[in-house]
């Protein structure tokens, strides 16, 4: 259902700037420095939207980026008054929600519903705002240093690999030398 929401939202967001600015697929694409196929893929509905593609259509057009991954508030300013039913609720301070028992195995993530809050979070320029930026910063940067043990890791298992392979090739050489000198003394 969410993306379905959000593959409608990019859709009307599509037609509206192409009806308003008389632009064409292939007009919209170079503007935005995106492939031609993708906008018409969007139109359709076919395809979710890229992180990318939002970021770059809400920059180039003034939309709200609130709007375009979660459907809260208006697309741009001033739309509710013509089209409000493209509109989402009016947002009035910050979100919270009862977390309830949480079992990570049994959880599936929304990525755009759990972007979308995060942003009314971030936008509502509250304390909480700065915990969140605070808490999203920090989990990057563990994030990072995680994907970056792992790689290590893996990287000393291929050396400790390889340094076996060797010993058993010097082993091996060291056997032969030993043979060949017996045979050489006889």
């Amino acid at each position: 259902m969410v993306d379905d929401d959000l593959k409608n939202r990019t859709r009307w967001a599509i037609n509206y700037v192409c009806q308003r600015d008389k632009l064409t697929n292939e007009s919209l694409s170079d503007l935005l420095k995106i492939n031609t196929s993708n906008i018409s893929q969007y139109r359709a509905k076919r395809i979710r939207p890229s992180a990318e593609f939002m970021k770059v259509f809400c920059n180039y057009f003034d939309f709200s980026e609130a709007w375009f991954l979660s459907g809260q508030g208006e697309p741009f300013r001033g739309a509710r008054k013509k089209y409000e039913e493209i509109c989402g609720p009016v947002e009035h301070g910050v979100v919270c929600e009862n977390m309830g028992s949480y079992d990570s195995t049994a959880q599936k993530i929304n990525i755009e519903e759990a972007i979308g809050k995060a942003y009314k979070v971030l936008n509502a320029e509250t304390s909480l705002s700065f915990a969140l930026y605070m808490n999203i910063q920090q989990l990057a940067i563990a994030l990072e240093t995680s994907q970056t043990l792992k790689l290590c890791q893996d990287q000393i298992k291929d050396l400790q690999k390889r340094i076996s392979e060797l010993e058993q090739q010097v082993d091996h050489l060291s056997t032969n030398i030993s043979a060949t000198k017996e045979q050489i003394d006889e």
